[in-house]
């Protein structure tokens, strides 16, 4: 009776210290990543290289979606581009053509300028000599020194010169409006680089396009992130998705954690740091080792899709648990999320 009373002794004591000095949890699981693929344009599945359990390189093909619709597209669309831009080429031509004819005949006009110019000094100057003429003729003549036949062929003079004069002023004229009308024809310059202009603004719209059809291409092929194991796979071969449809599911198996959630009464005593043992239910013989590595801020009832706000005013306490994060080295990769674990945390140490 003496050595029963002590081994229940020395259990209860036991018992006692592994109470106070640790918390701990019997319904935690095993975390990890997982990564839902969907697919974010529409068609038909063409390939589907993997089924759960393949383990995936980074950059290995996880599923293809028809390209065919989308290559046909961009086809189109380069084909449109280029014709706006040898549209835009011969616009170029025609206002170099322009910009050639305007400075030929600007060229042509002021030298036709120059010419009427010269003409219309020398007529000015007959003009005067036939001016000068006539004045003498017209004296002479009061003196009856001239013919009034002379006084005639002078007056004549003077208006033949005089005519000529205006009509070489209004050669000037002439030329400087022909050089105005050949200078403004360089208006159509500018209207062409307005063309020019517009179907750069087209061409831009068509570019963006095919860009988007581009990135809607990259994405009919869809590559993995990361090194990682398929969990599940939704499509199969032919299946038509659209944007949002999920393709399947796949995580990285190098990096997992526990989930677990304690009670708000042991809340206090868990802080992040504390060492931690954990048992894994699939492999009994087996004990892993661990560290709190975060705790929550909120209480998982406040994310239940039922609250119950007790409105009839009848209350029953039940106690909160609180979420924790503990981290948990892989072993060979036995570790797979969801398994169910058992989690002892030491809360003195």
């Amino acid at each position: 009776m003496a050595v029963l009373v002590v081994g229940a002794g020395a259990v209860a004591a036991r018992w006692i210290v592994e109470r106070w000095s640790h918390v701990s949890i019997d319904d935690s699981r095993i975390a990890a990543n997982l990564i839902t693929v969907s697919s974010e344009v529409n068609g038909r599945v063409t390939a589907v290289p993997v089924i759960a359990g393949d383990t995936v390189k980074k950059g290995e093909l996880l599923a293809s979606i028809d390209r065919k619709q989308v290559l046909f597209e961009l086809d189109a669309l380069d084909a449109q581009i280029a014709g706006v831009a040898a549209q835009q080429e011969q616009l170029r031509s025609q206002q170099d053509m322009i910009r050639n004819q305007v400075a030929k005949k600007t060229d042509a006009g002021q030298s036709q300028i120059r010419a009427a110019e010269a003409n219309h000094m020398a007529s000015e100057a007959t003009l005067r000599n036939a001016s000068s003429n006539f004045q003498r003729a017209s004296s002479l003549a009061k003196r009856k020194v001239v013919t009034e036949q002379d006084l005639e062929a002078a007056r004549a003079a003077l208006e033949t010169a005089e005519q000529q004069e205006r009509v070489t002023a209004a050669d000037i004229d002439t030329a400087r409006a022909n050089l105005a009308v050949t200078e403004s024809d360089a208006d159509q310059i500018g209207v062409l680089e307005k063309q020019i202009g517009t179907l750069e603004t087209q061409k831009s719209a068509l570019i963006a396009e095919r860009e988007q059809k581009r990135v809607d291409l990259s994405h009919r092929e869809i590559h993995a992130g990361f090194d990682g194991v398929i969990d599940s796979v939704f499509v199969d071969d032919g299946e038509y998705v659209s944007p949002g449809s999920r393709l399947l599911i796949y995580h990285d198996p190098n990096v997992v954690w526990v989930d677990a959630n304690i009670k708000e009464t042991d809340f206090e005593r868990v802080k992040p740091g504390a060492r931690a043992t954990i048992e894994v239910d699939a492999y009994p013989d087996m004990t892993f080792s661990g560290k709190v590595v975060r705790t929550g801020q909120a209480a998982t009832s406040e994310f239940a899709l039922l609250p119950s706000p007790n409105p009839s005013g009848n209350f029953t306490k039940v106690t909160q648990r609180l979420p924790i994060r503990i981290s948990i080295e892989q072993h060979d990769g036995l570790l797979r999320p969801g398994m169910m674990v058992e989690v002892s945390i030491d809360v003195v140490d």
